[in-house]
């Protein structure tokens, strides 16, 4: 991918509508959680520290797909992260669900599936457009995605991925409008060029081998040498585990996106009572029914 162009012009800024049960969760913004975002610095600033790994926090992996979903390749990830029990962020772009074909209407059902599996659907825009060089559309962009992400899973996108890894003033300016978390990377194997299995492998795992801190893995779930190249990369970052329990040093934590948000994210709902009232109870009549 090219890189991106940078500026700083302002842009005009709409609120995107609530799905149809337009939940979410309340992070305010990033800066109540520790975890670098991996964002390269804009024009003139510098870049931030926590932009860069630090030893204090561990050596951990988040898992993170961009362009889907995928009709052939998202499922096959869901079926690895679920045999394995991890969670993992997906950034899709609107235009793959936004139609009534029976394939958006799969893709939709795809996004559902994600979501009820624990994982992410973040914000990647529309029509995968870089917002800096392209400004009329950036509300557009960013608010046509969210809305038929929540329509589709419930909850609207906590997180927003940029195309071409693009940042300007006007873009931080309009996620942080809408309290929405930007996320980069600091490990791209770079398989959107064409590489191939073996190679994506090879550097993921150098890469993961000589981690002292933080590390999001950006791979593509359409692109299937990179979706074949995933169980493999896992396989490594277990054997890196079993070896380091075995030295004593620091596993490779495999996180999620609650890396990016703080202690307490979600309000009371009222229901909090009730829900503990009722696991007691069925503790009390598991207990009754093994006394009878």
């Amino acid at each position: 991918m090219p890189p991106p162009g940078l500026g700083g012009s302002e842009s005009s800024v709409s609120h995107a509508l609530p799905g149809p049960l337009g939940l979410r969760a309340e992070p305010r913004h990033a800066d109540g959680a520790d975890f670098p975002r991996f964002l390269r610095p804009l024009p003139g600033d510098p870049a931030p520290a926590r932009n860069h790994p630090s030893p204090r926090q561990g050596r951990s992996l988040l898992l993170t797909f961009d362009d889907g979903p995928d009709l052939v390749g998202t499922p096959l990830i869901l079926d690895e992260l679920t045999r394995r029990g991890l969670k993992a962020v997906f950034f899709v772009n609107g235009h793959h669900i936004v139609r009534g074909r029976p394939e958006d209407v799969a893709r939709r059902d795809l996004l559902r599936k994600l979501a009820t599996h624990g994982h992410l659907v973040g914000n990647h825009t529309m029509n995968h457009k870089n917002l800096c060089q392209e400004r009329d559309s950036m509300a557009a962009e960013i608010d046509r995605a969210s809305e038929i992400i929540a329509y589709a899973t419930g909850v609207r996108p906590l997180l927003f991925r940029s195309p071409y890894g693009a940042r300007c003033r006007d873009l931080d300016r309009a996620l942080a409008e809408r309290e929405v978390i930007q996320v980069g990377w600091n490990m791209d194997p770079q398989e959107w060029r064409g590489e191939e299995e073996d190679a994506i492998v090879k550097y993921a795992t150098r890469v993961l081998g000589h981690a002292q801190g933080p590390v999001i893995l950006l791979l593509h779930d359409r692109n299937l040498a990179a979706v074949h190249a995933l169980g493999r990369i896992l396989d490594f970052v277990d054997g890196e585990n079993a070896r380091a329990v075995h030295d004593g040093a620091d596993p490779i934590r495999v996180v999620d996106y609650r890396v990016f948000l703080p202690a307490q994210t979600l309000p009371e709902t009222g229901l909090e009572l009730w829900v503990g009232s009722c696991v007691s109870s069925l503790r009390a009549l598991t207990h009754l029914g093994s006394l009878l």
